[in-house]
């Protein structure tokens, strides 16, 4: 058993942890409810501006949903062999299991 005044136990540091962890929370929901929309808006850009970017820049910028509207036509094409069917699912369950 250490007896040192200066330490501390297990459940103390989870305590004092969970504390951090509250107030950090907090101080980041506060922080967002004072911006301003034009502050907001200052800051991040619309996706149709990114998009036209992209295509000066020859870069297609898709969508989740687009990309997965992309893989389930690919599943379903009778052209498809069984190789790509399966890429096509895998690809699919990783898009899915984001929403």
């Amino acid at each position: 058993v250490d007896v040192d005044a200066n330490s501390f136990t297990s459940e103390e540091l989870k305590k004092a942890l969970a504390k951090m962890k509250a107030s950090e929370k907090a101080e980041r929901k506060v922080s967002f409810l004072f911006l301003k929309p034009c502050t907001v808006r200052k800051k991040f850009r619309p996706i149709e501006q990114l998009k036209e970017e992209f295509e000066k820049l020859n870069m297609k910028m898709e969508t989740d949903y687009e990309i997965m509207v992309k893989l389930i036509s690919k599943f379903n094409s009778s052209a498809s062999t069984l190789d790509e069917k399966v890429a096509a699912l895998y690809d699919l369950e990783y898009y899915v299991h984001q929403v």
